[in-house]
């Protein structure tokens, strides 16, 4: 401990970023700093006053290893690297496949629109959200499409339309694509929109009011009739909103809670001093001081393209927190706060949050209780040789022996692992053969399993007997033992009847040491659990069986083109998104393309517009 507190003493005093290791060198923990030394030193002081898991930590730290760095902003993306290349114990990593989608308007065009979006992008347009519920956003959205006739068409449409659609006729559009209304009105109406998201309703309702009387006073009745009934609207609206802060500014309230070695951030999302929701986080507590895995948090969250609000409220000060608001000032465009509130309506919404913080930790904890219940009961329903933590799920997609694929979904604990999803484009097989295709899927995944030492509990197939003899023989052929099977099959002849209620009848499960399937009851809890995997095994399938049709029968259409081939027909994709948009293109657009020139980008433009090169022609 002396060779540390003296190598600790020589630290410089720089910014930059600090490994601890183990004796046998790998890396513990990565963490950055603005001052070296002073963070480094602030493990090691005071160490009666640590808590049993930082001690613990401690002692396992042999040497420490620092990178100096100009600024704190290298430091920030120097550890995020070295956290990536070395995954060490002690880090956090926040595991959040999920984006909750917000609402993009797109102030920078003369006539703007209102798009669902998940990633938040520096574009000139304003965002909205985030919504944790697709159903409130879907509300909010055909909320604003009814009191704001605002225009639903894409750029490349609205830009090539010559006469106004069925919106138009039914009054939810104003029609610009056809100048039925200039952009500075059109404007004006986006201003409402955008006063209505910002949570600025008194103050739309107040202008809507002087728009009224103002209708009203020129003899306008029937204007003035719409904007009375847009008024009343808001005004129902603001009735049934819940207004939990007075500032009325966009807020992220983060509360935390500790609990059986488990830390959880809880984030409260309030807009416009209204609460949409919140999102929970758990992550193992290690040891490392919470204020660093807090700052370890919002980098993490906030870099991913996320909305971030001018204010976020946090229980503790973090290390670098005049950095963590420049930095993400920087990403937002605009400023951004970090408070810690020691009193007042701030500290009331952070408890708010830590009290969520704790039902979301229990919460959790009988979830996980349940799960585990399940799958023990799985085990001895179905006679497995051992609990099933870690399936792994297969189906086949393909018509007609076409763009055949395969699909593998991995549950671990009983949920998701999408991280353990693989797609599987068939190569050996031709024609229909589901058993030789589930063959190749199989072989190929176990052969790398075996490879990595990574081996499933049960793996579960869609299909009957014949499936469950195909895996088998597979597991035979690779000499794999211990590993359970099951295949999960409808009676046959069964087909599905539209009702308000989807039944499943004659579900069979198969099992290789049992001549008859066993049969479950409908309402059985574990047979609505294997439903559940075989169900997102064949959706992840047939996703990507229909991108590959839809690719192959884009470039199938493009590739009739002379000239076209397979670089220019993935530089037209590329460039517009779809095939739509490339046949909705203009000319001087299609010239504008990688690898295209005049002439082909004519030929492409003729392909799609026969009218054209006939009228050329006569």
């Amino acid at each position: 401990m002396n060779s540390l507190k003296e190598k600790i003493d020589r630290l410089p005093t720089h910014p930059g970023v600090y490994m601890f290791k183990d004796r046998k060198g790998s890396i513990l923990y990565v963490g950055k700093a603005g001052d070296l030394r002073h963070r480094v030193s602030s493990y090691f002081q005071k160490q009666e006053a640590k808590d049993a898991k930082t001690m613990a930590m401690l002692e396992k730290v042999a040497d420490i290893e620092t990178i100096v760095t100009d600024t704190e902003k290298e430091a920030l993306i120097l550890e995020d690297h070295l956290v990536k290349e070395h995954h060490p114990r002690y880090n956090i990593k926040l595991r959040d496949d999920k984006r909750y989608p917000c609402l993009r308007l797109t102030v920078e065009e003369d006539f703007p629109t209102l798009q669902i979006v998940r990633r938040i992008k520096k574009d000139g347009s304003l965002y909205f959200g985030p919504y944790p519920s697709a159903t409130s956003l879907k509300e909010t959205l055909k909320l604003i499409r009814k009191l704001f006739p605002i225009r639903t068409c894409h750029q490349l449409k609205f830009s090539h339309r010559t006469r106004p659609c069925i919106n138009y006729e039914m009054d939810r559009c104003l029609a610009p694509c056809s100048g039925k209304i200039d952009a500075g009105s059109y404007k004006k109406m986006v201003e409402g929109v955008r006063m209505f998201l910002e949570g600025k309703n008194k103050d739309l309702i107040e202008e809507l009011r002087k728009q009224m009387e103002k209708e009203a006073g020129e003899l306008h009745f029937e204007r003035a009739a719409k904007i009375r009934d847009q008024i009343e609207a808001i005004e129902y609206i603001l009735e049934r909103q819940r207004i939990v802060s007075t500032d009325f500014v966009d807020q992220d309230v983060i509360g935390t809670h500790s609990q059986d070695h488990t830390l959880v951030l809880y984030s409260l999302f309030i807009r416009g001093g209204k609460l949409l929701g919140g999102k929970g986080f758990s992550f193992p507590f290690s040891g490392i001081p919470e204020e660093e895995l807090l700052s370890s948090f919002l980098y993490q969250y906030y870099r991913e393209g996320r909305f971030i609000p001018q204010q976020i409220l946090i229980p503790k000060s973090i290390p670098e927190q005049e950095f963590m608001e420049q930095w993400l000032t920087e990403m937002s465009g605009r400023r951004v706060r970090i408070l810690v509130p020691e009193k007042g309506e701030k500290k009331r919404l952070i408890d708010m949050a830590r009290e969520n913080a704790e039902k979301f930790i229990a919460l959790n904890a009988d979830l996980k209780r349940s799960k585990e219940e399940l799958l023990l009961s799985l085990k001895e329903k179905l006679c497995l040789s051992r609990i099933p933590n870690r399936i792994e799920a297969f189906d086949i997609s393909n018509l007609q022996g076409k763009e055949a694929v395969g699909s593998m979904v991995t549950f671990d604990h009983g949920e998701p692992l999408k991280e353990g999803y693989r797609h599987y484009r068939i190569k050996s097989i031709e024609g229909v053969d589901d058993y030789g295709m589930m063959y190749e899927v199989l072989l190929r995944r176990y052969q790398r399993a075996l490879e990595e030492r990574n081996l499933p509990d049960l793996i579960l197939l869609d299909g009957g007997r014949g499936q469950l003899n195909v895996a088998q023989e597979v597991l035979r052929e690779l000499q794999i033992n211990g590993v359970d099977l099951l295949s999960l099959a409808k009676e046959r002849g069964e087909e599905k009847v539209l009702s308000t209620r989807f039944e499943r009848k004659g579900e069979r499960i198969y099992h290789p040491q049992f001549k008859e399937p066993f049969l479950l009851g409908k309402n059985s809890p574990i047979l609505h659990f294997l439903d559940r995997i075989r169900d997102e095994a064949h959706r992840f399938a047939l996703t990507y069986h229909k991108k590959l049709r839809k690719k192959e029968r884009m470039r199938s259409e493009l590739s009739q083109i002379r000239g076209i081939g397979s670089e220019r027909q993935r530089e037209l994709l590329r460039y517009f998104g779809s095939l739509e948009r490339v046949k909705e293109a203009s000319l001087e657009e299609l010239v504008k393309v990688p690898k295209m020139n005049l002439s082909v980008a004519r030929r492409v433009y003729e392909f799609f517009h026969p009218s054209v090169s006939e009228g050329k022609r006569s």
